[in-house]
């Protein structure tokens, strides 16, 4: 739960009031590689954060898979729309590797956003983070050429080089598997 708390401080200081309900309200958990934290069309009823393990955030398109963001360790995972409004989501989120966790759930959440100002700060900070993702994804997935586009994803993302297929990360660059390859072979 450290880890939790550490990232959260580096956004903006946490009372230990704050701390202390959230220790109370995080649940640990440990899920399995390809298991699901959410599926399209169910209410996202959590949020969490990720101390071990990747993510990816996707949605279907006929047969294809759309892949909108990757998260890796130290990071929140929310579906803000599906949370906050309540609202089934348009998106998957799976795992890409085994994952250890801390969930808190929706109505816990509302509770420390009424009674602690300085959550509301700290999920405004995830929201602008959450549009920068988004962003990088649009610049990534507009650029023409397959080379430049995995230029861009290794350069924003060198972290998760070897810890994605290729289809992953053909579905983020909006890209097949075998341009994928071809590009990746060439010097950057």
């Amino acid at each position: 739960m450290e880890k939790v708390f550490s990232f959260l401080k580096r956004l903006h200081p946490v009372s230990g009031s704050l701390e202390a309900e959230l220790r109370n309200e995080c649940r640990y958990m440990k899920k399995k590689k390809n298991d699901f934290l959410l599926f399209e069309g169910e209410i996202c009823r959590y949020a969490w954060y990720l101390e071990k393990g990747l993510v990816r955030c996707y949605y279907n398109h006929g047969e294809q898979e759309v892949t909108i963001w990757f998260l890796e360790e130290d990071h929140v995972i929310v579906l803000f729309k599906s949370l906050f409004e309540q609202k089934k989501s348009l998106y998957n989120i799976q795992l890409l590797e085994d994952c250890e966790l801390y969930g808190i759930r929706f109505g816990d959440i509302q509770h420390v956003l009424e009674t602690h100002a300085e959550a509301r700060y700290i999920r405004n900070i995830i929201t602008e983070r959450y549009s920068n993702l988004k962003d990088i994804r649009i610049r990534a997935t507009s650029i023409r050429s397959p080379n430049d586009r995995y230029a861009y994803f290794v350069r924003h993302f060198p972290h998760l080089r070897g810890r994605l297929t290729l289809e992953q990360i053909g579905s983020y660059l909006n890209m097949s598997k075998s341009s994928v390859a071809r590009a990746r072979r060439h010097k950057f």
